[in-house]
């Protein structure tokens, strides 16, 4: 069974999320940011959320996770095959919800809660910000109108991307998310499989 390190808010959200909505049983353990377990210090020495043990299988990085959990555990839905229309829109955005949009929010946060007053509102944090509210509105530009951003159906790359408005709650600019993304959010918010996910503490 997928043994997933854990803390709420963090994006072993997007790992819960996808078992839930495959039906992959897993079980998770606490990942705590300030106090780590060296239960948790030995799968993960960097001390990042998440991490994911499958037998001698040792991963920590969320999307690669998603990537891992699909290959073994489908086929599903949830997946766009290379034969299928909005594949490369698929791959594009399962790797933006990351890289383009998360990884930006990772020093902001430290920022937000970390730095000293005089510099919780420098330079660096305030291109942070613009520069995931400039992606947000790519990604609303991309749905236009539309419930999912690939291959017309709800997949991965949805999950992968959600899991912004969670960051920007941490970043404190949850209230600036556009209205087309944060309605897109809000909507997958309402799957059981989500609402399954964000109970686990």
């Amino acid at each position: 069974m997928l043994k997933i390190y854990h803390s709420q808010g963090a994006r072993s959200l997007r790992v819960l999320w996808l078992c839930e909505e495959m039906g992959v049983p897993y079980e998770t353990a606490e990942a705590s940011f300030f106090k780590p377990s060296d239960e948790f210090k030995t799968v993960n020495p960097l001390r990042t959320v998440p991490a994911m043990q499958d037998g001698d299988v040792s991963m920590i990085e969320s999307v690669a996770m998603m990537i891992y959990i699909i290959a073994k555990h489908g086929p599903t839905d949830l997946e766009v095959k290379p034969s299928e229309p909005g594949y490369a829109d698929y791959l594009q955005y399962l790797m933006f919800g990351e890289a383009g949009l998360a990884v930006y929010g990772n020093p902001l946060v430290a920022t937000r809660f970390l730095a000293p007053a005089e510099q919780k509102e420098n330079y660096t944090a305030g291109y942070l910000k613009s520069a995931i509210l400039k992606r947000l509105e790519f990604v609303g530009q991309r749905l236009n109108g539309k419930p999912y951003v690939a291959a017309d159906r709800f997949t991965a790359a949805d999950i992968s991307v959600a899991y912004i408005a969670t960051g920007a709650k941490f970043a404190g600019i949850e209230d600036e998310i556009p209205a087309p993304v944060k309605s897109y959010i809000e909507n997958l918010w309402q799957r059981p499989a989500y609402q399954r996910a964000a109970a686990v503490k």
